[in-house]
């Protein structure tokens, strides 16, 4: 049997989020390669429902479809451009480069909204994006409602391996002030500072309608014992369920779940939900195809149907054919995103992001924003206890949570109670 510590070490050094993170969606689509440097003014942004190029409906309604970008987009840094060779929707992009030979690798584009203000007392924001290199990005939007001493920060961390296109939600992960989300003057969209060049792809900024209580999410992976003799009971008291990912070959291993455990939280409400050990951009297509069939597989004759419909990331780490295989055979998968989500129905219900909770802080600022603005906080753990997190950590966010008004639930829950 393996060992996995290593790798929940790994994980955990990768996806704390410190002390400040459907199938059948349109959630990849591919572009073309190339670049138009010329910006476009020949079209006005949408504001109903539209098709993506695939035929595929986006849900909520466009702010900005980018068609209008020197026009309506002021650059504060960088060197933005726009295409019309490799866009997600419509018919432009916009490119975020750094200057050559700047002090500090960053770009920043504001979109001023005057004299009608952006109302968001009833939306949240998604964007789609791509990125050409490096490896990895973060993405920054920061909302002023109305004037920048009142503002919210999202963030989105996009995974070093994924080549495409990809729509995400901008969940608040910080807020200044007292923003009246009714009366949105601003939009800033950055990436950077950064310690190398950067050729970042945006398109889409989108309006999407918002749920109208916060939710929490409790993740445990690996299917460490942890999940079990220590959270299960805790949870109990509360009246709560979660979620325990489950790799196949590791149950009944050193220090993991068993069946009959997986059986009795089951039977209590719990999701078992897929997960596995490789890392799937290492493989081919194929091979990537082959190993979440198998995984659910696994949770279908082990009678866990409703818990197989969802998947965690291995390594929070995707590409493009990934993210399309795990939007044909699952409802939601769940990777280290650095924020919240939608708690209605998130924009990409193939991409939904998570944070790691070891971070007491950080872990009830995430709850307090989903909490204050109606979104979903999706919170992992690996083990708990032992080598793992303390059992008081954790019992100190199982307390913040529940004086908080935000619902506590499974992916299966979420599902059946979102408007899908």
């Amino acid at each position: 049997m393996r060992n996995y510590s290593n790798r929940r070490k790994f994980i955990t050094a990768i996806g704390s989020i410190g002390t400040a993170s459907l199938a059948g969606c349109s959630s990849i689509l591919g572009g073309k390669d190339g670049s138009n440097l010329l910006d476009s003014t020949d079209s006005s942004n949408s504001t109903t429902d539209t098709d993506t190029p695939d035929g595929i409906s986006t849900s909520g309604k466009s702010v900005d479809k980018f068609n209008n970008m020197s026009s309506q987009w002021e650059v504060q840094y960088g060197k933005p451009t726009t295409t019309t060779k490799d866009v997600f929707q419509g018919d432009q992009s916009v490119v975020l480069r750094p200057k050559k030979n700047g002090k500090q690798a960053t770009a920043k584009i504001s979109r001023t909204f005057y004299p009608e203000a952006l109302d968001l007392s009833n939306h949240d924001l998604s964007l789609a994006a791509k990125v050409n290199k490096p490896d990895t990005v973060k993405i920054r939007a920061e909302i002023i409602a109305p004037a920048q001493s009142a503002m919210l920060t999202a963030t989105r961390h996009i995974p070093k391996e994924l080549n495409g296109w990809v729509r995400f939600d901008l969940g608040y992960t910080d807020k200044q002030g007292n923003p009246v989300l009714g009366n949105v003057a601003k939009i800033n969209l950055q990436i950077g500072p950064m310690n190398k060049p950067f050729e970042v792809l945006i398109d889409d900024l989108r309006k999407v309608p918002k749920g109208n209580k916060g939710k929490v999410m409790f993740q445990f992976d690996d299917g460490h014992v942890s999940a079990y003799e220590t959270v299960y009971p805790l949870f109990k008291e509360k009246d709560w369920t979660g979620s325990v990912a489950i790799i196949p070959d590791a149950v009944g291993g050193d220090d993991r779940i068993t069946e009959a455990n997986m059986r009795e939280m089951g039977k209590n409400g719990w999701d078992m939900v897929g997960h596995a050990s490789e890392l799937l951009p290492k493989y081919s297509s194929e091979k990537q195809r082959r190993i979440l069939q198998e995984t659910k597989r696994y949770l279908n004759v082990k009678g866990f149907k409703r818990g197989s419909e969802h998947f965690i990331v291995p390594y929070h780490r995707v590409n493009s054919a990934s993210l399309k295989h795990i939007n044909e055979l699952f409802k939601t998968a769940y990777l280290q995103g650095g924020g919240p989500n939608n708690a209605r129905r998130p924009s990409n219900p193939a991409f939904i992001s998570r944070v790691n909770g070891e971070s007491i802080r950080g872990t009830r600022q995430i709850v307090n924003m989903a909490a204050e603005f109606n979104q979903l906080a999706v919170i992992y753990y690996h083990e708990i206890g032992g080598e793992g997190l303390p059992v008081n950590a954790l019992k100190k966010v199982i307390d913040h949570v529940a004086n908080k008004d935000v619902d506590v639930i499974t992916p299966s829950q979420f599902v059946d109670n979102s408007h899908w």
